[in-house]
């Protein structure tokens, strides 16, 4: 199991402010590289070290394939009750027809990737968590 460094408030924070302006890009800033991203900067481990190295929507989804969907790319963490996903935690959501990663920010709220920056939304959208 992963666990989180003391200051993963702190340091979540600062990731989120990092990344609030900088709009998606596939392999740098995508849904599931930015969720692995905030993992690390929490805990130090990189989920997605078998992950990178694609660069196009095409790229992804044959990564995502070989995983064995979305939701088996969060399978090294827990799988919890979206009811009780946290700050921090790993959330799978359904935005616009599609599945997309995202981290809790708050009560309530996740955030993930949007064309010009982070967009946070209601957990209302969430179909799975994940306890980091």
């Amino acid at each position: 199991m992963t666990t989180r460094h003391s200051d993963w408030p702190e340091k979540l924070a600062a990731f989120i402010e990092a990344r609030r302006k900088r709009a998606f890009s596939w392999g740098q800033q995508d849904c599931a590289l930015f969720a692995a991203d905030a993992v690390h900067v929490m805990t130090g481990e990189d989920p997605a070290a078998e992950l990178r190295g694609y660069r196009s929507a095409s790229g992804a989804a044959k990564r995502i394939k070989q995983a064995g969907g979305m939701r088996a790319l969060a399978s090294a963490f827990p799988e919890k009750h979206v009811g009780l996903a946290q700050r921090g935690d790993l959330v799978l959501a359904e935005v616009d027809g599609r599945e997309s990663f995202g981290v809790v920010v708050g009560a309530g709220v996740w955030c993930g990737p949007g064309a010009d920056g982070l967009v946070f939304r209601s957990m209302s959208d969430v179909v799975a968590a994940f306890e980091v």
